[in-house]
């Protein structure tokens, strides 16, 4: 007979790209030391970059909607962003948007994606 043994759930992955989750993060052993892996909209990230190159205002309203994703649909896609690609460190996002106000939080998402998609280390 084999014994079953009892195990405490485990927590999410940072793989696993919760969309109930603020911007979820990867908590993996060998991700923390490296990536930095949020989870956001990503037709919201899309349309941040283009109110961008038009230059159009960018709202705290929207930047909510990014980084926030409670009241998304579940049929959204989420793509990641590598936060390495800010260039600082926040403690969360609420600080990142004092800091930067919302124009400035959306450039920073924004260079995160770039950052996530040159893949600078190489990871799969």
């Amino acid at each position: 007979p084999f014994a079953l043994e009892r195990r405490a759930p485990s927590a999410p992955t940072r793989h696993a790209a919760p969309r109930h989750a603020m911007a979820a993060t990867v908590e993996s052993d060998e991700a923390i030391d490296s990536q930095d892996i949020f989870y956001v909209c990503k037709k919201i990230l899309e349309s941040l970059k283009e109110k961008l190159q038009k230059q159009e205002e960018i709202t705290q309203d929207i930047v909510n909607e990014l980084t926030f994703p409670e009241k998304l649909a579940d049929e959204e896609i989420m793509t990641p962003v590598d936060m390495r690609g800010v260039e600082q460190e926040f403690d969360d996002v609420e600080e990142m948007v004092t800091k930067l106000g919302p124009k400035g939080t959306a450039e920073a998402f924004i260079k995160a994606k770039e950052y996530f998609d040159a893949n600078k280390d190489g990871e799969p």
